[in-house]
């Protein structure tokens, strides 16, 4: 067996190569990680930045009076008062169906009545019954959930909502017509 020895300086030499290796390889991969994050981090920013498609686009939610129909029927003496009633109500959120004088042909001297089915008496109290106060709820036997305003020679006249204010987000402008 025969062994090569090496001298000191020789050792010493391949140490200190394969200590610059490593630590070129590590620098080299902490180069590439700092490039993939800043790369990720320009990718977010880009997607989270105020665009005029994307966040400054007005969004508004359906009012919860808008999901049953509301019918409004004039049982007055008062000529087209379903019909201006019909129109406030709308500017309140609600989803207007049929509009005419009373389908039973009653004549109301008080404010109203409000008639609804089983599926419609939470949204007749809750969302129809603040319009018109004093009117007499009335249990059909209706199966969906729509409401009737039928509105006697008292009901109150119902004004219209205001224009919604529209805000939008900070850095998006008014779009000009």
């Amino acid at each position: 067996m025969s062994y090569v020895r090496e001298d000191g300086l020789a050792h010493a030499r391949r140490r200190r190569q394969r200590r610059s290796i490593i630590v070129l390889v590590v620098a080299v991969l902490l180069l590439f990680g700092a490039l993939f994050y800043a790369l990720a981090f320009m990718r977010k920013s880009t997607e989270s930045s105020p665009s005029a498609s994307s966040s400054c686009a007005v969004t508004t939610t359906a009012p919860p009076q808008s999901i049953f129909t509301l019918n409004v029927y004039n049982a007055s003496s008062d000529s087209g008062v379903a019909k201006r009633t019909a129109a406030a109500l709308q500017t309140h959120g609600f989803t207007i169906g049929t509009v005419s004088n009373d389908p039973y042909k009653e004549s109301l001297s008080g404010v109203g009545q409000i008639r609804f089915g089983p599926k419609g008496k939470k949204d007749a109290t809750t969302y129809v019954e603040k319009y018109l106060h004093g009117a007499t709820l009335v249990q059909d036997g209706r199966t969906d959930d729509s409401v009737d305003v039928v509105l006697g020679d008292e009901a109150p006249t119902i004004k219209s909502a205001p224009p919604a204010k529209v805000s939008l987000p900070p850095g998006c402008s008014t779009p000009t017509p």
